[in-house]
């Protein structure tokens, strides 16, 4: 409807019949006009469908992991590849339900839905020892229609460093030609939505000898809490003699899936002291919590 006309029919009525009939047209015109302005009002481009905002807090990592330079977000099967901290989901979706889930892909590691699985090294049930750090958050959310949801998704840190010491208390220490050690019940698997650990496997890595210290260690997914967790070192000997020790580490690691600062583990190296003799032992062993000092 045309304002203009409707003024100067006002103007007009107002002259010929009085101010009696002015507020009667006015409510009329107002009536008019109100009838040309569309009814549904929408507070979005998109009234049948909902957005989403996504917007990852980094806050619970460890101080030695770094933030990803890449991640994905997955909401109803699709996957959007990201990399800021805020990024806008690049689908508009149907009101409903949907579970969001947020992670990187870091090396040594494989995606599969919400599994995430280290990857072997080889045929015998070994896993990567170093994978890189692994961080997923999960949650339910619900998009409405015509509006834009905005969610905070919190980044757990699934991979956390395990750090071996061992100091060489006795015997001949300069004989050591080489010495590996091998973890097992260690997970190789783990639910980025419930953060279930799973799949026992075992890692296996090299130590490296300074004078008498002797150190080692591993990034692991996770511990398998209802599995023994045994560590076999073997040594050899630049005279070609072995020693295995077996130690019972299950009591030492059972909180290690709770936490992502580094632990460190050391103990006493007993070794022979003599070549031919048998009897190398670990002792002494003592967890350290890295970062703050505390030692159980």
């Amino acid at each position: 409807m045309n304002t203009t006309i409707i003024i100067r029919q006002i103007k007009e009525y107002t002259g010929a019949y009085g101010k009696a009939y002015t507020l009667l047209y006015l409510i009329g015109a107002v009536t008019i006009l109100t009838s040309c302005v569309k009814d549904d009002l929408y507070d979005t481009p998109h009234p049948d469908r909902g957005a989403v905002v996504v917007t990852t807090d980094w806050s619970g990592k460890s101080t030695e992991a770094d933030i990803p330079q890449a991640y994905t977000l997955r909401i109803g099967g699709r996957e959007q590849n990201v990399s800021a901290a805020t990024n806008v989901f690049d689908a508009l979706l149907a009101p409903g339900g949907y579970g969001l889930t947020v992670y990187n892909s870091p090396e040594g590691i494989s995606i599969d839905g919400n599994k995430a699985t280290v990857n072997p090294v080889d045929l015998t049930g070994a896993i990567e020892p170093h994978p890189g750090y692994l961080f997923a958050s999960h949650q339910d959310i619900s998009v409405v229609a015509d509006d834009t949801l905005h969610v905070t998704a919190p980044m757990r840190q699934y991979v956390r460093r395990l750090d071996i010491e061992l100091t060489a208390t006795e015997g001949d220490y300069s004989r050591v030609q080489s010495a590996t050690a091998t973890l097992s019940g260690v997970a190789s698997a783990a639910d980025m939505a419930t953060g279930d650990r799973s799949v026992a496997a075992q890692v296996t890595n090299a130590f490296r000898q300074d004078d008498n210290k002797f150190t080692i260690f591993f990034r692991l997914l996770g511990i398998v809490p209802t599995e023994t967790h045994t560590l076999t070192v073997d040594i050899t000997f630049n005279n070609g003699d072995t020693q295995r020790v077996v130690s019972d580490l299950t009591e030492a690691i059972r909180d290690f899936n709770n936490g992502t600062k580094p632990v460190k583990l050391t103990g006493n190296l007993l070794l022979p002291v003599e070549a031919g003799v048998t009897g190398a032992t670990i002792t002494g062993w003592n967890e350290v919590e890295s970062g703050n000092g505390d030692a159980n």
